[in-house]
């Protein structure tokens, strides 16, 4: 009995390879979750800034201009910034591992 408890702890031991591989789980899921938290922070920083220039266009040239202009660049499809799909790229990257 007491060799089975010997070897099942050899062999349950918290080597510093198994160690390593837990952590790197728990970094790679630290990583995504900060990657995600930069993603909603650039999305609202988006919004917030397309809302003030909005509003300091509507004060500017008054409403029924703002409005006319934006129904003629809504007609044009619009790109997405390019940090955007560098980020999502990466957080594909980390999943896929």
């Amino acid at each position: 009995m007491l060799k089975w408890i010997a070897n099942w702890v050899m062999h349950n031991a918290p080597t510093p390879e198994k160690q390593a591989e837990k952590a790197l789980r728990e970094l790679r899921l630290e990583l995504f979750q900060a990657e995600q938290r930069i993603l909603d922070a650039q999305m609202q920083a988006d919004y917030y800034r397309s809302r003030i220039a909005f509003c300091e266009d509507v004060i500017k040239n008054g409403i029924e201009q703002v409005t006319d202009q934006r129904k003629d660049d809504h007609d044009t499809p619009q790109m997405l910034r390019p940090g955007i799909k560098l980020a999502a790229a990466s957080r594909a990257r980390v999943l896929s591992r």
